[in-house]
């Protein structure tokens, strides 16, 4: 009997291994990422963030990936009062199990404007990285997303080792032909890439040279060109103070564009 008992615990914990395996397998990751899961059926990787999306549903899920270090930061922000100044109503909270991961689960509700979505958020620490996954769907297309499904699909999330930047840049949606002496450090989802001309990878203060190239969805009108250009500027991870010394119109291949020179 004993033996009969082992090897069904055994042919048990063989299936949940087997099970696990194939849902790593399965997983799409991203362009870049080192964190991807199992799209459901109707989503596709967004060529405007890092996750997927159903647009005719207007449901999403976003994977942001930070250092393995951010957990602890991450999630003592994560309180009820701090979402709430960000709009989300929290309905539950708790752990979801991630292997090898410890993590915080927290669903509840957030308004854009008239409409009300339904939002499932997924922390994720493992040694080596951190994953901050969103899944939303508006609450009249909920039917598309029950909460057992969400949660089926956050537990397929898998981990692989970083692509290098190199490998990264092949996934945007454009290329640079000639980096003349610099070399890329981060590429920040599928839209822009960080380069620099020096041996560290983490700049502060301007230490040495940064060369940030990106694309944004829409174009602006003339009379908004310098309004984009300083909110890209702005948006550039590390610059924090900057004093703009010129700030003009120009000509790039014959395309209009708006050129900024700040120290």
């Amino acid at each position: 009997m004993r033996q009969i008992q082992t090897r069904l615990a055994l042919t048990h914990a063989a299936l949940l291994l087997s099970a696990g395996l194939v849902q790593a397998a399965d997983a799409v990751f991203p362009r870049g990422s080192s964190f991807g899961l199992v799209p459901p059926e109707g989503m596709v990787e967004s060529t405007a963030f890092a996750g997927f999306e159903d647009r005719a549903k207007s449901a999403s899920i976003l994977i942001v990936e930070m250092p393995g270090s951010a957990y602890a930061q991450v999630e003592a922000g994560f309180t009820d009062a701090a979402l709430a100044s960000k709009g989300i109503i929290v309905d539950q909270r708790g752990n979801l199990p991630i292997a090898d991961a410890k993590t915080l689960f927290v669903t509840g509700r957030q308004s854009a404007g008239t409409v009300m979505a339904k939002k499932w958020i997924l922390l994720v620490g493992k040694p080596e990285a951190t994953a901050l996954v969103t899944v939303q769907v508006p609450e009249a297309n909920a039917d598309a997303l029950p909460d057992d499904k969400v949660r089926e699909i956050l537990q397929s999330l898998a981990y692989r080792a970083p692509p290098t930047a190199q490998e990264q840049m092949s996934g945007l949606p454009f290329h640079l032909k000639d980096l003349s002496g610099f070399r890329p450090v981060k590429v920040i989802g599928n839209t822009a890439v960080v380069l620099t001309d020096g041996p560290k990878d983490i700049i502060e203060n301007a230490e040495q040279a940064v060369f940030v190239a990106g694309i944004a969805p829409g174009a602006p009108r003339d009379d908004e060109r310098r309004q984009f250009a300083m909110r890209a500027l702005g948006s550039v991870p590390s610059v924090k103070e900057m004093r703009i010394e010129r700030a003009e119109p120009l000509r790039i291949n014959g395309q209009a564009g708006f050129e900024i020179l700040a120290k």
